[in-house]
């Protein structure tokens, strides 16, 4: 929402009404229409895009089969045309409840693929048999296809090692994947079905794991299988996964531009905001939010990840976690598929019908009736436990969650919670700065609220039983990768799902994941007994409108002091190589350096001064020395401490990559001489993973150093 589209920053109403199948009318009646919604949540939409510096967004509603998109922005910085049901959007990590949608399809032809959700991996992938990574310490046992699914892996955090600043995909292979697995040990943290947050440990390996298992057992690229069996059999024909520069570039005028944010104008002050010993105050960043307000986000057109893109050995299984392209239109077909299947589901328990898979005809029908048998096994046995479970691709909760549910410890994640909104927002609500009515709203009932009995005129119960139970099972998901967010939310019972695309990654706000809930909420909110009357049901909606402006507002400030924090710690901490020493304290540390034969680093001197970079091509990092007035000891002898962490104002413009969660400990190295009192140095220290594993020492073996690799004949 940058000056230059102003224009045509509003909403348009291009309704469009669509059904798909003959059915009758649903047991739930609306007190509002869809368009009615949309016209009262039109000031929030406005605001939440235009305060996250977001250029263009596209929205989907599917509610009892009939579909309405919405289009705000434009497709790109300079472009006029609006987006559109038809505009192609990165989905990002919304790519994942395609994927298991695959493995569905395979596991339910067990005669010809031979795979079961108990299936070992190392069977399929014999690479990894006897890998520490693989080994789940909580069961002592092998990852198999459901922990997968489930991301219930014990993986080290991976992300760091290949989400480049410009979009550049380095893993076009599964062999870094499997090396890291065979050199690294498994994480320590999840050494029980408790430890692991949100019942989850959120990996987008697991995912190039699955398409890798795919093509062993298909013989065909993963792309190709996900195209056959599910994108054709749907009508997905604007989804599109590997695509060549080629094939995209004729295909210009649909795809929507990749975007970032910074907030350039507004960091001098902010770095001003310290309290009498220096430190960051959130209070006065709150302050300089409000006196900045309206001209903080600056948008930054970028190129497009390379996730969505095909290298020389096609679609790199990574792709498979974060790099299907799709629109609107077409992931409305897909969830509406999702819908179908889980209805039939219930409904077969009262019918006089044939056992329901006899009913469902093409292979996503199959393959996702295959998963909703593990989900429903995954779920909790307490109908009114609605702890998140990530499980077959999905996020999954059961809602309304009450007051004692929300405030329960430990802490269950909030339905339909997603990314950086979530961390921030908790850790807003910790400060108290924002007072004490400052809480996420959505599916969330408030202690003197009445939630009507929606069910109360059927017998056919959630997934979740039993039949007296006002909770309904949510299937969500969100995206965000180099130039894009996007999120989505289903509940099927409600026959009811909402998908927003953005071409504009959101650090200072992601718009995508607040826009969709809040017309998840609304919608919710509308589809009452026929009773309830529509004044209190317009204000309502006004209220959620309401709380969310007032989270947006509390997310946006403390990325602003998380930002604040962070170039302070760089600049504090850290300084330039000093250029007058003409090479002295960089002697020796240009080389390669590898972790294991598939994944290295490359250190070279440059005009601008050391400049690391990852496999050797993309983006250079510029190193950083720790500041000898800081701590000299680490400064002399067999060490030296140094970062790539990278001023904001550096990576946005590219694109930030996997460096954006600001803390500036994550990219620090450090390098060890192979003697002391020698020069040349062996090699370097880095734990790249954010949760920071206690390393496994073996002897004098450390997995984290990256090690020295001398060419022959020096």
């Amino acid at each position: 929402f940058s000056s230059i589209i102003l224009t045509t920053s509003t909403f348009i109403d291009d309704t469009n009404y669509l059904t798909t199948l003959s059915k009758q009318p649903s047991f739930l009646c609306s007190v509002l229409s869809v368009k009615e919604i949309l016209t009262l949540t039109k000031p929030t939409f406005d605001k939440l895009f235009r305060d996250s510096g977001s250029v263009g967004a596209s929205i989907g509603v599917l509610r009892h089969r009939q579909q309405d998109f919405l289009n705000v922005g434009a497709k790109g910085l300079g472009v006029s045309a609006l987006p559109d049901q038809e505009t192609v959007y990165l989905i990002s990590s919304m790519s994942k409840p395609i994927i298991s949608t695959a493995m569905g399809i395979l596991m339910d032809d067990f005669p010809k693929y031979q795979l079961k959700f108990d299936t070992p991996v190392s069977t399929i992938l014999p690479e990894l048999r006897g890998s520490p990574g693989i080994l789940n310490i909580y069961t002592n046992q092998e990852l198999t296809i459901a922990d997968l699914l489930d991301l219930r892996s014990s993986f080290q955090w991976l992300t760091n090692l290949w989400e480049s600043p410009d979009g550049d995909i380095p893993w076009q292979t599964i062999d870094p994947v499997t090396s890291l697995l065979q050199h690294l040990p498994a994480n320590d943290i999840y050494t029980s079905h408790e430890a692991f947050v949100y019942n989850r440990n959120y990996s987008n390996e697991c995912f190039a794991l699955l398409a890798t298992i795919i093509e062993r057992k298909t013989g065909n690229s993963w792309a190709e299988f996900v195209r056959k069996k599910v994108f054709e059999p749907l009508g997905m024909h604007n989804t599109f996964v590997g695509l060549t520069e080629a094939k995209r570039n004729d295909m210009l005028k649909t795809f929507a531009k990749s975007h970032s944010v910074q907030v350039t104008g507004v960091l001098f002050d902010l770095q001003q905001c310290t309290d009498s010993d220096g430190v960051i105050s959130r209070t006065k960043v709150a302050e300089c939010f409000d006196r900045h307000y309206g001209h903080i986000p600056q948008s930054v057109e970028i190129p497009p990840s390379q996730a969505s893109s095909a290298g020389h050995a096609g679609p790199s299984p990574l792709a498979a976690a974060a790099g299907i392209t799709s629109t609107t239109s077409d992931l409305l077909k897909f969830y509406s598929k999702i819908m179908d299947v889980y209805n039939q589901r219930r409904e077969e328990r009262d019918s006089n019908l044939l056992p329901y898979p006899d009913h469902l005809n093409t292979p996503p029908e199959r393959g996702m009736n295959y998963l909703f048998g593990h989900i429903k096994s995954r779920l909790s046995p307490d109908p009114l436990n609605s702890t998140c479970t990530y499980t077959g691709g999905w996020n999954t909760v059961t809602v309304p969650m009450t007051p004692e549910e929300r405030n329960a410890s430990p802490r269950p994640r909030w339905p339909g919670a997603d990314g950086d909104n979530a961390r921030r927002l908790e850790s807003a609500i910790q400060s108290k700065i924002h007072g004490d009515d400052l809480d996420y709203s959505f599916f969330v009932t408030k202690p003197e609220s009445h939630v009507a009995d929606i069910n109360a005129e059927t017998e056919k119960p959630p997934l979740t039983d039993p039949s007296e139970s006002k909770k309904h099972l949510a299937l969500y998901h969100g995206g965000n990768m180099v130039g894009a967010t996007s999120f989505c939310w289903l509940l099927p019972d409600h026959e009811t799902a909402v998908v927003v695309l953005c071409n504009t990654r959101g650090f200072l706000l992601d718009a995508a994941n607040l826009s969709g809930m809040l017309l998840a909420e609304c919608l919710y909110l509308a589809e009452s007994d026929a009773h309830h009357d529509t004044g209190s049901v317009v204000d309502a909606v006004k209220r959620a409108c309401e709380d969310t402006e007032k989270m947006a507002r509390a997310i946006q400030i403390d990325y602003l002091y998380d930002l604040a924090r962070y170039e302070n710690s760089l600049a504090s901490r850290f300084r330039d190589l000093d250029p007058a020493s003409n090479g002295r304290d960089t002697a020796g540390l240009e080389g390669r350096y590898k972790l294991t034969n598939d994944v290295f680093i490359t250190i070279t001197a440059e005009q601008r001064g050391l400049i690391l970079r990852f496999y050797g091509t993309g983006y250079g990092y510029l190193l950083r020395e720790l500041r000898e007035d800081k701590n000299p000891s680490e400064q002399i002898g067999s060490e030296k401490t140094m970062t790539f962490a990278q001023p904001m104002a550096e990576l946005i413009p590219t694109g930030v990559g996997g460096t954006n969660r600001l803390k500036v400990e994550d990219f620090v190295v450090v390098f060890k001489r192979a003697k002391a009192g020698g020069v040349e140095w062996e090699g370097f220290e880095w734990n790249f993973a954010r949760d920071k594993t206690l390393r496994e020492r073996r002897g004098d073996v450390n997995p984290y150093v990256w090690r020295r690799v001398r060419e022959k004949g020096a």
